[in-house]
């Protein structure tokens, strides 16, 4: 696999620039702005895992090496990312964060149903603005807004746990996967239900 260094290193930039700016716990719109200038910033960057979640299921998904690799090569460069910046913020973990890591919730999904219901609703809107929307303000803010159900903060968190001896790093990586692809199967339904509304469309015009 060739990997593309150019890419990986917006992903680290990008990750870096929003984890030192806003913390690992920024949401407002503070962070929807500095989102926004970085993803103008660092072109073709996605930033956050969900996003990365959303473009590997929306696309090739039988492609191993051009879309699961690639798009797992850029989930690594966002925590780098952001480690990198929790080290600068915190002097090397002389200046306390205060951070504590959510416990895993995927065991009581039964429990849960329904802000997994939320999350697949949210990738589902969010990703047809993002796909629509030539601007990044559009998706920063969008994103911004849907922030309640979704976890838009995955890099930031696992590189808390991997600066902290990797507390809750068990909890945390599974948040990490489960939190992005639950807003992923989302973009994919959004996208299969357009393509539905598209051919009806179609088809009511002949």
């Amino acid at each position: 696999m060739e990997i593309n260094w150019k890419d990986n290193m917006n992903e680290i930039g990008g990750a870096f620039m929003l984890t030192w700016v806003v913390g690992y716990g920024g949401v407002g719109v503070e962070w929807a702005v500095c989102l926004a200038v970085a993803w103008m910033a660092f072109a073709g960057a996605h930033l956050l895992p969900v996003v990365t979640w959303c473009h590997m299921l929306t696309g090739d998904l039988s492609d191993a090496e051009g879309n699961w690799m690639t798009n797992g090569m850029r989930l690594v460069a966002q925590v780098i990312g952001a480690c990198l910046a929790i080290v600068l913020a915190t002097e090397a973990g002389a200046i306390e964060t205060g951070w504590a890591h959510t416990e895993m919730w995927i065991p009581d999904i039964a429990d849960n149903l329904w802000v997994v219901l939320g999350m697949i609703a949210a990738g589902a809107v969010w990703w047809q603005i993002h796909t629509r929307c030539d601007s990044a303000w559009a998706s920063g803010f969008a994103m911004m807004a849907l922030a309640a159900v979704m976890t838009i903060n995955g890099a930031s968190e696992m590189g808390a746990s991997i600066t902290s001896s990797f507390d809750g790093m068990a909890d945390t990586l599974v948040n990490w996967i489960c939190d992005g692809l639950f807003v992923g199967v989302g973009a994919l339904l959004g996208v299969k239900i357009d393509e539905q509304i598209g051919k009806m469309g179609a088809s009511s015009e002949e």
